[in-house]
């Protein structure tokens, strides 16, 4: 039998057998992402490259017990029970694939695919091989976004709109690197406009009509894009992505009793606003209405990088971590807070945006 092991975090107890991990790619999101498997108690089992130096590097920082030069030893490897997939958007499909037709339980990073087909064939062979696979959307398991959602269901009433942004300045020098090369699937939706669109579709479901607009880079991939989703209910959503600016990078949402504010960075937050009307009070303007605050902190407590982390808010990922290894302890497929159908809205409105705009790539079918 496995050994266990009790994690502390958020002032709950739980136990969780211990879950062993293995990583594909040996990234910067890697290096992450492998800290919050050690934070949350699973087992850094094993991690995998193309390159013999890079995996030997990554495993002896990171005290992974075994290292490999190839993807496959990783799939074949039967003491690990979920792969992490870290790869650059152009290598998902192949690596996500490969791992399901081996029978192994997959988290792969954002975007599952660049894809809608693709995306449609991953999910599909989870279900044909009864394993679990999930899109890595961190931001659905922070406590804020937890809370936010909660609140969005039970007090605003009826869901008026949504608006969510995501955007951060590249450089001002040439427009090179894996977010803006093609054939790496860069560019602004797949590599951030994934963030306010998650949010749009955790809390609307699938749009009826998407209208979008936006600007290439010289490469061909977007750098900025605006979109309005339209919905059955009667809600509107907005979202923008880019990598030519800073946005403002918060989400709003709005009800007929109310607004939820999450404020920058929405993507990884520590922090929401509610704004509700007392129940029977006439307050058009919400002058007198209720507000509450809530913070969730990090640990450490959200504030720039923290040490050792390449991304601001990643000591959250752990927050993740603890949902696929309560997910697999309790044999389910998918995770409750991050639903395969919701992957595929986002992959379909993804696709239908990069069509309006004009962004294609060589998997496109």
């Amino acid at each position: 039998s496995k050994a266990t092991v009790s994690v502390l975090y958020w002032r709950e107890e739980t136990q969780y057998t211990m879950t062993r991990w293995g990583i594909i790619s040996t990234g910067k999101i890697a290096n992450d992402f492998a800290l919050a498997i050690a934070k949350a108690g699973g087992v850094l089992e094993a991690v995998a490259s193309r390159s013999e130096e890079n995996a030997e590097r990554f495993a002896k920082q990171h005290g992974f017990k075994r290292h490999y030069n190839s993807y496959e030893q990783i799939y074949a490897d039967s003491n690990i029970d979920i792969i992490y997939i870290a790869t650059p958007h152009s290598h998902h499909f192949e690596c996500v694939m490969q791992a399901l037709e081996n029978s192994k339980n997959v988290l792969c990073e954002k975007p599952l695919c660049p894809t809608m087909w693709q995306t449609e064939k991953c999910v599909a062979k989870a279900r044909e091989k009864n394993v679990f696979l999930m899109e890595g959307v961190w931001t659905r398991f922070f406590p804020t976004v937890r809370e936010a959602k909660k609140v969005a269901e039970n007090d605003l009433g009826k869901l008026v709109s949504v608006w969510s942004s995501f955007g951060f300045n590249a450089g001002n020098g040439p427009q090179t690197g894996r977010i803006f090369e093609k054939e790496l699937a860069g560019g602004a939706l797949l590599d951030v406009g994934v963030y306010p669109l998650n949010w749009v579709v955790m809390l609307l479901g699938e749009p009826v009509k998407v209208q979008a607009t936006g600007t290439l880079a010289s490469t061909g991939v977007d750098d900025f894009v605006a979109a309005t989703l339209t919905f059955s209910c009667g809600a509107v959503a907005q979202i923008q992505a880019a990598t030519t600016c800073t946005l403002t990078n918060d989400t709003h949402v709005t009800g007929k009793n109310g607004i939820i504010h999450v404020p920058t960075p929405s993507h990884c937050p520590d922090t929401l606003t509610t704004k509700l009307v007392p129940q029977g009070s006439n307050d058009p303007l919400l002058l007198g209405a209720v507000k509450t605050t809530t913070t969730r902190p990090l640990d450490p407590p959200h504030c720039g990088l923290a040490p050792g982390y390449n991304f601001i808010g990643s000591q959250g990922f752990v927050h993740e971590v603890l949902a696929v290894q309560s997910a697999l302890e309790k044999g389910l497929k998918e995770c409750a807070e991050a639903p395969l159908d919701e992957t595929l809205i986002v992959a379909k409105v993804s696709q239908e945006i990069r069509k309006q705009i004009g962004v294609t790539y060589s998997w496109d079918q």
